[in-house]
């Protein structure tokens, strides 16, 4: 059987499938999901990043600097020490990925994404957002989330900030 599904289409069922892994467990299985994902460059990359994000925005109350301090913004200037030494690189990003998307700030997110995305040697970093999009998933479900509440949760941040939804054609026969 060939594939006759574009790489777009394919990395969203990916992504849900991946989720609906993470939720039930399947961690490995999930996060080889995630290569179709990685794969997809440009617009449509950067359209499932958005996704990855509003996803984990939707599970979480942490919102702004809280993502890159860990604290309350009132207790987050106490802080010495910096983002980068605390959390690993790609991690670092993911948090300032985070904090940019919950604080409505979508430039800042794209252009961090973009510049992620377009460093040859940051494949890590681009990935971390869907491996965090699935930890999350995989969290929330431990604490008694039902999996396809976190689906339905994906599929609405698809609709709202994924690839174009109208690309999706049949093939001819």
């Amino acid at each position: 059987m060939t594939h006759v599904a574009d790489a777009h289409q394919l990395a969203q069922v990916y992504f849900q499938a991946a989720v609906a892994e993470a939720a039930l467990g399947e961690e490995e299985q999930a996060r080889q999901r995630l290569d179709a994902v990685v794969a997809l460059r440009g617009y449509d990359l950067l359209a499932m990043a958005r996704t990855a994000a509003a996803f984990v925005d939707s599970l979480t109350l942490v919102t702004g600097n809280e993502w890159v301090t860990g604290k309350p913004l009132a207790k987050a200037m106490e802080q010495t020490e910096s983002l980068d030494e605390r959390v690993p690189p790609e991690r670092a990003l993911t948090l300032r990925l985070m904090s940019a998307w919950s604080s409505e700030d979508p430039e800042s997110f794209d252009a961090l994404f973009t510049a992620a995305a377009s460093d040859p040697g940051a494949a890590d970093h681009v990935r971390d957002l869907f491996v965090f999009a699935l930890e999350w998933a995989q969290s929330k479900a431990a604490s008694a989330a039902n999996p396809q509440s976190l689906v339905n949760a994906v599929c609405k941040a698809l609709k709202e900030h994924g690839p174009s939804m109208w690309a999706w054609e049949r093939p001819g026969a």
